[in-house]
């Protein structure tokens, strides 16, 4: 005959309270493979839309390239972003002007490859090819800077030399770029804007730079 010792009756709420903890650890590891799911979901489609596989993590220190990255936000660069092609019309690069690794690092926007013709436009509008440089919608509200000059930065037209780009500041009139210092050789390119992952403008949180 067993004798059952103190403490070993299982009351109906102790029962209750045990289905409870084994429903709520199942609730939360489904809970956690489904959060595990989207996240892996969101990587993917990240990585296969970047293209690349080594990032770098970066803070702009000025308002040269608002509204595509404004003052103080982080972003993330894929270093790797121009392993397999080169950079084209439109791409947000990151590049030195020396290949020494304590040289500053440049945030532009490429405007014009080998070949192309660059000139300035009316009423402070970049040419390319004749064409006007369309710049892309800003991701999030409040980030523009207002203008500072009505015609631009004058500089005379320029066709870019081989293995080279024209880059510019999407903020116009307070940008120093390829107007100024001229082409940028494809050998100080050093990755590709991606993602803002942190800014003082919550609407601008994970924007893509495009």
């Amino acid at each position: 005959m067993s004798v059952l010792q103190p403490g070993s009756i299982v009351t109906p709420r102790q029962q209750e309270r045990r289905r409870g903890a084994k429903f709520f650890i199942v609730a939360l590891l489904c809970v956690g493979l489904a959060l595990a799911c989207v996240t892996g979901f969101f990587i993917t489609r990240f990585l296969l839309w970047a293209q690349c596989s080594q990032f770098r993590a970066f803070r702009s220190g000025s308002g040269s390239m608002c509204p595509a990255v404004c003052e103080n936000e982080h972003f993330l660069v894929g270093v790797d972003a121009f392993a397999g092609r080169a950079p084209r019309r439109g791409d947000v690069i990151m590049f030195q002007f020396d290949k020494e690794e304590n040289q500053p690092l440049y945030l532009k926007r490429v405007a014009g490859i080998s070949g192309d013709t660059v000139a300035r436009g009316p009423a402070n509008s970049i040419l390319v090819n004749g064409q006007t440089l369309v710049l892309p919608p800003a991701c999030g509200a409040g980030n523009a800077y207002g203008r500072l000059a009505s015609e631009g930065l004058a500089f005379e037209p320029v066709k870019v030399p081989e293995d080279a780009l024209f880059v510019i500041g999407d903020n116009l009139d307070n940008s120093y770029d390829s107007r100024s210092f001229g082409a940028v050789g494809l050998d100080k390119v050093r990755g590709r804007a991606l993602l803002i992952y942190a800014s003082p403008n919550p609407s601008r949180l994970f924007c893509r730079v495009q």
